[in-house]
């Protein structure tokens, strides 16, 4: 037995054995390169194209999920930001529309599935205005001081948002806390919008998004003496004398 092993028989036995694990290593692995694979992404954002400047999105699915198919060798390095799937918004208007999900993925590779296929999209049309800024002010300056003038800056601002939202905006306001200021302050602030019934609007973009209010104080003048007091003072002192 042990002449067998030491024997060129084994040797070219074994080469062989060799030669073939290797071969099936090989054609396996060529195999499996050349077999398209399949994998799903799921959660890609979706996004919206061909939207006109008149309206706004106020309702859609945010991502959805995609199955795509290649060899693996396309697969290599693959991320989400390099799948883009969308909705073509063309000549939409106001209104509820249900709409195909489209994509687009790197060359080698297919879309087989994107679920949901269709997503209902929500339209509004979108206004904006310019609105005068109105100043509140809250609390006391210094003893003695009281306010002079103020500045708004700039004077409007203005306000754009679905028209479901536009249609609430009645005021916009500016609140300053003045207390305990005195000759000139000068704040940059956030203004609120205000509906009819006081109420605060909001989703809506205000541009600018600060203004700054500059105000002047002066001093509380002193009273000025009352004439008749000094009668009644003279009057008593003639009294006093004639006593």
């Amino acid at each position: 037995m042990d002449s067998f092993f030491r024997s060129n028989k084994f040797v070219m036995a074994v080469a062989v054995f060799m030669a073939v694990i290797l071969w099936l290593f090989v054609t396996g692995d060529k195999i499996a390169r050349t077999t398209p694979q399949r994998g799903t992404w799921h959660d890609v954002p979706l996004q919206v194209q061909n939207l006109s400047q008149d309206y706004v999105v106020i309702d859609i699915a945010e991502t959805v999920d995609v199955t795509l198919e290649g060899l693996p060798d396309d697969f290599e390095g693959l991320t989400m930001q390099d799948i883009e799937v969308y909705v073509d918004l063309a000549d939409k208007g106001s209104g509820n529309h249900l709409v195909r999900v489209q994509g687009n993925v790197p060359s080698g590779l297919s879309i087989i599935l994107i679920e949901p296929e269709q997503v209902r999209v929500g339209l509004e049309a979108y206004y904006s205005e310019d609105f005068e800024v109105e100043l509140n002010m809250i609390g006391e300056p210094a003893e003695g001081w009281e306010v002079d003038e103020y500045e708004i800056i700039p004077e409007d601002v203005l306000i754009g948002a679905p028209e479901s939202i536009f249609e609430q905006v009645d005021r916009v306001v500016v609140l300053v806390d003045v207390t305990g200021m005195r000759l000139i302050e000068s704040v940059e602030l956030s203004p609120v919008v205000y509906d009819i019934d006081g109420n605060r609007v909001n989703e809506l973009v205000m541009d600018p998004s600060l203004v700054t209010v500059r105000l002047e104080f002066s001093r509380v003048p002193e009273p000025e003496p009352d004439p008749e007091d000094d009668d009644e003072v003279t009057d008593d002192n003639n009294a006093e004398e004639s006593n």
